[in-house]
């Protein structure tokens, strides 16, 4: 190659093809001083023609004996193997995981493998049921309408009694308080854990009380009354209902007969007759009689913010 020897280093730029750059570079030393070095900034350099200038031309000069020939391939498919399917796709990748030692099926269960394989056993198809069998007719009600007393004293008494087919609870039963033609008739859901004699005697009893306060009623111008006569920490209230408590209530109602019905628990509605897929608070008559419901006594108290708005409520319902 050649070597700048004067100062400064010159560089010539041309436009000519790589032939004449490579043909200066293998002529033969001259006598003048050595040339400078020359750049091609032609595209032709790395293309097919170096190749075809090559061989037409011959070399000469001590440095370069003999320069094979470039040949270059353009539009040829580089691939060196065929098309393969799908399904040569899938059997490499089963035979990697063969080779890999997975060749059976794993289960997280231990099996025995040495044990012989057991005969599969007829299936035995179940003999349709007759066509009377599969219309039966629902259970009849655990309480009976016709056992419901139609007299409120008797339906006090009766309400009372361990031979009914009332719910049983945990605690004793409590008996209902109040008198007839009321002017507010206020339903819980069940007697509060405390109570022996009196029902609502505990904290639910103090906010029933600011209740009728807040309305301008007097205690014993009021009824009190409960779903269920004894308090149990977990209620079936959909048991109850198909056992016949619904009508039970209804009928309570209709003996005490009330201007209104305060009934304060969000599955009691529904025993009332109310659609379940509705809400609780777009119960509003109960037999004939305005009704509002709400929460039960002790939800009230753990949230305050449902106090209030039942005090809005109860404003506009009574105005």
């Amino acid at each position: 190659m050649c070597a700048p020897i004067s100062e400064p280093f010159s560089r010539t730029t041309t436009s000519s093809s790589s032939f004449t750059c490579f043909s200066r570079m293998a002529a033969a030393k001259p006598a003048t001083p050595p040339p400078t070095i020359t750049t091609s900034t032609g595209i032709d350099s790395r293309s097919t023609i170096i190749s075809s200038r090559f061989t037409d031309v011959p070399l000469q000069g001590d440095l370069i004996d003999a320069l094979p020939q470039v040949k270059t391939a353009f539009g040829l498919n580089m691939q060196n193997h065929a098309e393969k399917s799908l399904a040569d796709d899938y059997a490499a990748a089963l035979n990697w995981w063969r080779d890999a030692g997975v060749d059976g099926h794993f289960e997280d269960e231990p099996q025995n493998w040495l044990a012989a394989a057991e005969p599969e056993r007829p299936k035995v198809t179940k003999p349709s049921a007759p066509a009377s069998e599969e219309a039966q007719a629902p259970a009849a009600p655990a309480i009976a309408t016709a056992d419901i007393p139609t007299d409120l004293a008797a339906f006090q008494s009766w309400w009372m009694s361990p031979d009914t087919a009332l719910p049983a609870g945990s605690g004793p039963r409590v008996a209902p308080r109040g008198v007839p033609n009321a002017e507010l008739m206020i339903l819980g859901t069940m007697p509060e854990a405390q109570d022996r004699e009196t029902l609502f005697s505990n904290r639910d009893g103090v906010l029933l009380g600011n209740i009728l306060k807040s309305l301008s009623i007097e205690t014993n111008s009021a009824y009190f009354a409960s779903a269920l006569p004894a308090h149990m920490p977990l209620p079936d209230w959909d048991g109850f209902g198909a056992s016949g408590l619904g009508e039970v209530l209804k009928r309570h109602i209709a003996l005490v007969s009330p201007r209104r019905v305060l009934v304060m628990g969000s599955k009691l509605p529904a025993l009332l007759g109310h659609d379940a897929a509705a809400l609780p608070e777009e119960f509003s008559d109960c037999g004939g009689i305005p009704a509002l419901a709400t929460f039960a006594p002790e939800r009230l108290l753990d949230h305050p913010r449902q106090s209030a708005r039942l005090w809005k409520r109860l404003l506009h319902w009574t105005s």
